[in-house]
Parts: C-alpha cells; sequence; structure tokens
C-alpha cells in the first residue's frame, strides 16, 4: 500500500483521484461497489468500530457504510472466460455468421495489472469519543451509540468521511508506465482542498507571460512594438517553442513541415502562425509565432528565429495554402526546400472563386473537373493535354477573369500538379487537413468562450492547455502501439507490431488480401526486384525494395496513392523467404513514421516543459542510429551459435530486446514457409522424417529461451486454428480509414 487519504465528501475524493490519475499518469475503473456507498443512511445494520486498516484508532467510534475498490484499468480481464466462451461458440459456427465484427491487432489492453485503490465511507460519532483505548470504555460507548441510534436517529450528531488507499507507482505491473515515482499523496490533497491553482502571472501583461515561459524551459524570442529614435517602427514579434516540440520537430520535420496561419483566434487582429508536423500517430504544432504583419519579411524573421534554435533543422518540403508571402518566406530561409501547396485549400479557392456570381463562371462543375484533370496529371504529356483541353472550354476563350485567375494557378504548377511534386516525396501527405482538424478544436473547443479574449489571453489558453493536452494524446496513442501496453492477435504479422496503428491497419488489410497469391505468381527479373502477377487481371506488377537512398515503389495505384506496402509487397514478404520489412531500403524503412516512439514509455504526459523533455535531441539520435524493434507476441526466434557452443545459452547468447527484429523476422518467414510446404506433401515416409527433425529444433530452440524468476518469457505458439493457411477474414469491416488524414471513408481521402 502507497498512502492514504482522507476526505470530508466524496467529491473531494473524486477530484483527488482525478489529480492522482494525471500526477501519475495511470487510469482507475470500479471493479465493485456496495450499494450503500456514497448514502448517508444511518440504519445500514453495521458494527461498530474504532479502527481498520487505513483508519487508525482515534477514540471515535464509526459505522462503515460502504466500501468501494478501483483497479488499474490494465488489471486482469474479469470477462476473459466469457470472451472465451464466445469465440469457441463463433469458431463452432453457433453463432450468426452474417452479423459484422471488429477484427483487433490488439485483441486487448489487460495485462494483469494488481494496482488498486481501496476506499471506504464511514460514518463517525464524535460525541462518543473515548480517552483510553480500552475494552470497558469501547463497549460502554458503543452500547450508547447504538441506544441512541434506536431511540432517534436524526438527532445523533454525526459526521461523514471517505478514507481511501492509494498504490505505489512502483505497483503497477505488466505494462509501461510514464508516470512519475512515487506521489506524495498529502500534497494533491492539499491542492485539491485549497481549490484550482491561481496563477500569479498577470494575464495582461505580455511580458510577464514570457518571462514567466522562459522560467519553464520554452525558447522564447519577443520584441515588443515600438518607434526608435530616428521614428521608424520596429513591429512586434513573437516566437515560441517548448521542449519537446523541439524534439517533434527534429524527429518529423526533416521531410514535410507545414505552416499555417489562424485567422479569427481572438479579439486581437494580429495574424496567429503555427508550424506543424505530421507525426506517426496525429498531426502536432511544433512551433508558434506572432507577427504584426502578413509581409514576406516579417514571417521571412520569424522562420530564422526557428532555424536558429534548431540548427539540424532542414526540410526537404513543406506545405502551405496560396499565399505568396509564406512561399517566398520559406524559399529565402531554406534555400534547398521545395514548397508545396495544399489539394484541400486548392480546391477549396478553386470553388469558392469560381462559384461567386461576379466571376460569371457559366459551368462551373466542367470548369473544377478540367481543372482537377491537371492536377492529377502523372506524365508531362498528360499535363499539356489537359491544360490544352481547359483553354478549348467556352469559359476559358470568353472570360477574362477566369483567365487570369486559373494563369495564377498554372505559374505555381510545380507546387500542385502531381507529375511535379510527387519527386522525391517518402510520404503520401498532399493535405493538410489534419492540420485543419486541429485548428477547428482550438478554435470551437479551447477558446470556446474565448473569443474576445486579448492576445495574452490566447496565448494562455494554447501553452496552458491547447499543446500540452495535444502531447498528452501523442503519448497516450504512441503507448497504445507498444507491445508491453496491450496483446497483439496471433494473426498480425511481427514486422507489423510496435508500429502507428492506421499504417499497422492500413498494411494489415493489404497482408490479408496478399494470402490469395502463390509463389507461382512472383518472380524476379533483377536485384531487389520483384514481378507480381495482379489477381484482378493479367497485368504484372514490378515491386521494388528500393536501396539505401532509393524510394520503394510499385507500379500499382494503391502504392502512388499511399505510398504505404500494397498487397503486391504483402505478397513478396508472405511467399519468398527471406524478403521482409527489413529489406526495404533505409530510407524508407527508418522512417520515423513507421515506429511508435520509444521516448513516449518514459515521459510524463501531464508535465509536459518539465527537464525530461530535453533528454529528446540525446534520444532522437539513439533512435535514428539503432533500429531496434520491441520483441513482438508471438515471434520466435534462435541465437546465433557455433557447433562447438554448449547446449546450455551462455550469458551472451540469451534473446534481449536489443536483437533486431530482422533475425527473428527471417525465422518467422521461413517457418510459414514450411508450414505451406507441409500441407502439399503427400509423401507420409518424408514427412514422418521432417517431424522429427523439427521435433530436435523445437528441443534447441526451448533450451535458449530466457526465463526469469518472477516472468516466464517462454513463448507460447498460436492454436491451430490460428496457423490455419485458409484466408483470415480482414481485421476490420468497418469503411477504410485514409492513413494520410485519418478520416474514415472516401471522404477522407481526397483522392478517391
Amino acid at each position: 500500500m502507497g498512502s492514504v487519504g482522507t476526505f470530508e465528501c466524496l467529491e473531494d475524493f473524486n477530484t483527488c483521484l482525478q489529480q492522482y490519475e494525471e500526477d501519475t499518469n495511470t487510469k482507475f475503473i470500479v471493479l465493485k461497489s456496495d450499494r450503500a456507498f456514497g448514502k448517508s443512511d444511518l440504519t445500514v445494520d453495521k458494527q461498530l468500530q474504532w479502527e481498520v486498516k487505513i483508519v487508525p484508532f482515534n477514540g471515535v467510534p464509526f459505522k462503515i457504510i460502504g466500501k468501494k475498490t478501483y483497479v488499474c484499468h490494465q488489471g486482469r480481464d474479469k470477462h476473459a472466460k466469457a470472451k472465451q466462451r464466445r469465440q469457441e461458440s463463433k469458431v463452432e459456427g453457433h453463432e450468426y455468421s452474417c452479423l459484422k465484427t471488429r477484427r483487433l491487432m490488439q485483441t486487448t489492453k489487460k495485462m494483469g495489472c494488481p494496482a488498486t485503490i481501496n476506499v471506504i465511507h464511514i460514518v463517525r460519532f464524535p460525541k462518543y469519543k473515548i480517552t483510553e483505548d480500552n475494552p470497558y470504555q469501547k463497549r460502554e460507548k458503543s452500547s450508547a451509540v447504538r441506544e441512541a441510534l434506536r431511540l432517534d436517529p436524526k438527532r445523533v450528531r454525526t459526521e461523514e468521511m471517505f478514507a481511501a488507499s492509494f498504490p505505489d507507482i512502483k505497483e503497477h505491473q505488466n505494462h509501461p508506465i510514464d508516470g512519475k515515482e512515487s506521489r506524495d499523496i498529502w500534497n494533491i490533497i492539499k491542492k485539491v482542498k485549497a481549490g484550482n491553482r491561481k496563477s500569479s502571472v498577470d494575464h495582461h501583461n505580455l511580458q510577464a507571460l514570457v518571462n514567466a515561459w522562459k522560467e519553464e524551459g520554452c525558447a522564447i524570442e519577443y520584441r515588443p512594438s515600438q518607434e526608435e529614435e530616428d521614428g521608424t517602427v520596429v513591429k512586434m514579434l513573437l516566437c515560441l517553442q517548448t521542449p519537446w516540440q523541439r524534439r517533434l520537430m527534429l524527429l518529423y520535420g526533416q521531410h514535410m513541415c507545414f505552416l499555417d496561419e489562424t485567422y479569427r483566434a481572438g479579439r486581437n487582429s494580429l495574424p496567429l502562425f503555427f508550424l506543424w508536423v505530421r507525426t506517426n500517430v496525429s498531426y502536432a504544432a511544433v512551433g508558434v509565432f506572432v507577427t504584426q504583419t502578413e509581409t514576406k519579411e516579417v514571417i521571412e524573421e520569424a522562420l530564422k528565429v526557428f532555424q536558429k534554435w534548431n540548427s539540424d533543422w532542414n526540410p526537404s518540403h513543406f506545405m502551405v495554402g496560396f499565399c505568396e508571402a509564406e512561399i517566398g518566406a520559406l524559399e529565402e530561409v531554406f534555400k534547398g526546400s521545395k514548397v508545396l501547396l495544399c489539394d484541400f485549400h486548392r480546391e477549396k479557392a478553386w470553388m469558392e472563386w469560381t462559384g461567386k456570381t461576379e466571376n460569371d463562371v457559366t459551368c462551373q462543375e466542367k470548369v473544377l473537373k478540367l481543372l482537377q484533370a491537371i492536377a492529377d496529371s502523372q506524365t508531362n504529356e498528360d499535363f499539356e493535354n489537359s491544360t490544352v483541353t481547359l483553354q478549348q472550354h467556352p469559359d476559358w476563350q470568353s472570360n477574362e477573369k477566369l483567365r487570369r485567375f486559373i494563369s495564377k494557378w498554372l505559374c505555381h504548377a510545380e507546387r500542385w500538379v502531381k507529375v511535379f511534386r510527387n519527386e522525391n516525396l517518402n510520404v503520401a501527405v498532399f493535405t493538410n487537413k489534419g492540420v485543419e482538424r486541429q485548428k477547428e478544436v482550438l478554435k470551437h473547443s479551447y477558446l470556446k468562450g474565448h473569443r474576445n479574449c486579448s492576445l495574452s489571453e490566447t496565448l494562455i489558453v494554447i501553452m496552458r492547455d491547447f499543446l500540452p493536452k495535444s502531447y498528452q494524446k501523442y503519448i497516450e496513442l504512441n503507448i497504445k502501439c507498444s507491445s508491453g501496453s496491450r496483446k497483439y492477435s496471433g494473426n498480425v504479422p511481427c514486422f507489423l507490431r510496435d508500429r502507428p496503428r492506421i499504417m499497422a491497419q492500413h498494411i494489415m488489410k493489404r497482408h490479408q488480401e496478399s494470402l490469395l497469391f502463390n509463389a507461382r505468381d512472383i518472380t524476379s527479373p533483377g536485384e531487389n526486384v520483384f514481378r507480381v502477377q495482379s489477381q484482378t487481371s493479367q497485368e504484372e506488377h514490378l515491386v521494388n525494395f528500393g536501396k539505401g537512398d532509393e524510394m520503394p515503389s510499385c507500379t500499382c495505384m494503391d502504392w502512388r496513392r499511399h505510398l504505404l506496402p500494397c498487397q503486391h509487397f504483402c505478397a513478396v514478404f508472405t511467399l519468398v523467404p527471406g524478403w521482409s520489412w527489413e529489406n526495404l531500403s533505409a530510407a524508407y524503412s527508418k522512417n520515423p513514421l513507421f515506429t511508435y516512439d520509444e521516448v513516449c514509455l518514459g515521459h510524463s504526459r501531464t508535465l509536459p516543459l518539465t527537464s525530461a523533455d530535453l533528454q529528446g535531441e540525446e534520444l532522437l539520435k539513439k533512435n535514428q542510429e539503432n533500429d531496434n524493434s520491441p520483441e513482438g507476441d508471438g515471434c520466435i526466434s534462435s541465437p546465433e551459435r557455433s557447433p562447438s557452443s554448449p547446449a546450455a545459452p551462455s550469458e551472451s547468447t540469451l534473446i534481449t530486446p536489443s536483437v533486431k527484429a530482422g533475425k527473428r523476422e527471417k525465422c518467422g518467414t521461413l517457418l510459414k514457409e514450411i508450414s505451406d510446404l507441409t500441407c502439399r506433401i503427400q509423401d507420409g515416409t518424408f514427412l514422418d522424417s521432417v517431424t522429427d527433425r523439427l521435433t530436435n529444433l523445437l528441443e534447441d530452440l526451448r533450451r535458449h529461451i530466457p526465463h526469469d524468476d518472477i516472468l516466464d518469457l517462454s513463448y507460447t505458439p498460436p492454436s491451430k486454428k490460428m496457423c490455419s493457411s485458409a484466408p483470415a477474414e480482414p481485421l476490420n469491416t468497418i469503411p477504410e480509414r485514409c492513413p494520410v488524414s485519418g478520416i474514415v471513408g472516401d471522404v477522407g481521402n481526397p483522392h478517391k
């Protein structure tokens, strides 16, 4: 038991529990509760007591009205047997097969954690307090209390109290904990009883806010607007970046960054800009700056501040709306970067302009289709033909306004036409819809009720609420990807474990489709290149794994749309021995977008501005140098040893989390091929010899499996039902989620 706290009312306990969960970064759910818990019912037939485990003796008798027990949300699964029976019934066909169900990659979050919070609700009788702890006084006062309650319970003076025992953070087991070490529950209780914490900062003094944020570790550049002696006016500039934002900028912002302005964030008319990156699980703001105007020179000055803070930050691509000031500033500061235009803003601008009656566009739908055909051009010839087709349209020939409008866009065709902008892209990001959703959350959730707030008040909401909670969400989603947090289903391939959820689900669906292929459908015409026969036509698709800095590729439309392994890549993973995710080029496979952030397992989600984030750059370099994937459930491996090595594994040959996943994936690939080939063997004598050799290999593997005195690390093979070579049904029957925008269904994909 960690700490014990007492509370005057249930509301105080609930507030303390919430604060405890935030401070220790844990979550508890109700396991069981008495009906009388929380009710002031003196008629409950309970025995008078003088002390219990969490309420020490103080001379005052009391009754326990009710008890309530909370357990860690990753504790024991009390419905495990019912789930097992339901699964067995489903396999045997007792349930209706027409019912649509979801097949999850991570089947459960229950990890058997023993952490528990016990709460008791007591009613004390202070009038009957005794002075000494002896049996005579206890019997005398107990009789007096019972008699008083029998005659008239309403006239008996009572005091309610709630007592709770909180576990230490070390009592959590079998799942990652990123909270701080043991906290003092009394400090939390004092905070609760003192009410909400009041800030000592003057909210109307921007300079005071700047000083306070600097003390918390933020990088800040602040220059107030003022008039110089020569009469020139220096315009205001404010740049903000927290330590965790710097870490995410360097981790995810080397390939693609977004620059976007948030309009109408408050009553102030000053432009508020955000620098965004697409992380492995969401979009994150990695920089904030406020300028007095929206000119190229002012934006350029702000960008140079962030460049000074992050000397290793040099993105190859930026994405913006059609703002020439932003485009010019980015190209001036980042000489080698390519600035792209967002598809979402482009299509929105086209629709709004052509829809205005004063622009005299008579056939809006046809013009928009012609413009979209230009945007979708895959070759230079397609681009020229689509442009000529548009110029032959009657609206183009008769409408001078339309010609000027479209010509302005055609001057920047290299920023939005696919044939020009898709070069060297290693991630399919063509729109900033994720950024737009984050901005909507900021405006309509965090700034709701603050529409008339000043700049200082707007920044307070952003720095105190919006940014910390978005970082907390980022960490929670990364932790959920970890096999240490949730158990993976047995039919999920090893290379898809410990991957971001949306990306893993996207590839898993293609993996299920690839089970329809067979080895005859795949040939290898050259190094790192395979030809895969299409299942729907006579067409062959060329799959190139890439090498070094060369990007992988496939000639199918699915790869071009998402830049994620398609069913043809998955067919090679499944059917060609020795080829898996690790064989993809390092420039692609080691992209941080395709792995979960291991730093999140050691971070506090509720204190994003602490010194823990300052270690981000060192951990980033370490993660980029080492391709260490956590060991997934169901992945087995055999350590290398020479024939002269003893049968028992030495300390140096034990499998550890630092062993690269490639060796395990190769073993898994070979085992899968063995399993597929044995289904086709008809020679019984040969099968007997194979069985003997596999039995010897299994015994050798068991001798090399490490064991711990507390936790058995041995591998439990999946059931025969899970090893069936028949194609498994898809994991999800819900509409596909777009891996770019994260929106479910075709509406989330601008290319469908």
